[in-house]
């Protein structure tokens, strides 16, 4: 076999037995392996030299071998070879408890992440709430986006007003529950036709069972009998709950 032969044998064995075997999938190159195998081991056999005597008593020779005759090659058991799949199926194994030691971990990662219950107002104790009043001024409902006739006016809490209705909150037409508060007197003034409401305001919708509600930190613009009652910088929370609205203060 020459060294072409030689270089050719040894990839293909690489490819076969080796720790990256892949010519499991590559029935011509199984073919070639086969042919290259067996024409090492014809050539690394031992061989059988056959002498004859010469009859003036020289030294014997070997006998050179006839010429071969061409006849069909006889059908001989095949040598036994390593599995060339058997590097293919160890791949798989391996995969396989790979998988395993993903899906494992996996596992570990979400057992790990707990549920955990929140509490939507953190301990925050609930200081007043708000009840609709008949009496209160609905004109600026126009002007807040709300639909008239499904709008509730709260009474004035220490300067604000607070409205709860229904408007449309995305481009898809989906609508939802909103709470808006503002200050009191821009609510009256709102009736005039001069202009919409301009002074503090707060407003935010529900979405499906979420409830709506606005959250706000009083500052020096809020009117002087709410920073009366909540200094400036305490944070404010009100919450629309079955028609009512519950007030949450952080500081109490």
């Amino acid at each position: 076999m020459d060294a072409d032969h030689g270089s050719e044998l040894e990839r293909l064995r690489a490819r076969a037995y080796g720790p990256n075997a892949d010519i499991g999938g590559d029935p011509a190159a199984v073919a070639r392996l086969r042919e290259l195998e067996d024409l090492e081991r014809m050539r690394t056999a031992p061989l059988e030299a056959e002498t004859e005597a010469d009859p003036d008593g020289v030294a014997d020779v070997p006998r050179a071998d006839p010429e071969p005759e061409e006849t069909e090659p006889e059908e001989t058991e095949p040598t036994p070879r390593r599995p060339i799949l058997r590097s293919r199926r160890r791949v798989w194994v391996a995969a396989l408890a790979v998988a395993g030691i993903v899906a494992l971990t996996s596992a570990a990662t979400a057992a790990g992440v707990s549920f955990t219950a929140v509490d939507r107002t953190s301990g925050i104790a609930q200081t007043d709430t708000l009840t609709a009043d008949p009496d209160a001024e609905l004109g600026s409902a126009g002007y807040l986006g709300l639909d008239p006739e499904q709008t509730r006016g709260f009474a004035d809490y220490y300067g604000l007003t607070v409205f709860s209705g229904v408007a449309q909150i995305d481009s898809e037409g989906n609508q939802a529950e909103c709470l808006i508060a503002l200050n009191t007197t821009e609510v009256r003034d709102a009736d005039s036709p001069r202009s919409a409401p301009r002074g503090t305001r707060f407003g935010g919708c529900g979405a499906g069972p979420f409830p709506a509600s606005v959250e706000f930190i009083v500052t020096s613009s809020f009117p002087e009998p709410f920073r009366a009652r909540y200094p400036v910088g305490t944070a404010m929370q009100f919450v629309l709950d079955d028609g009512d609205v519950g007030v949450f203060s952080a500081d109490g």
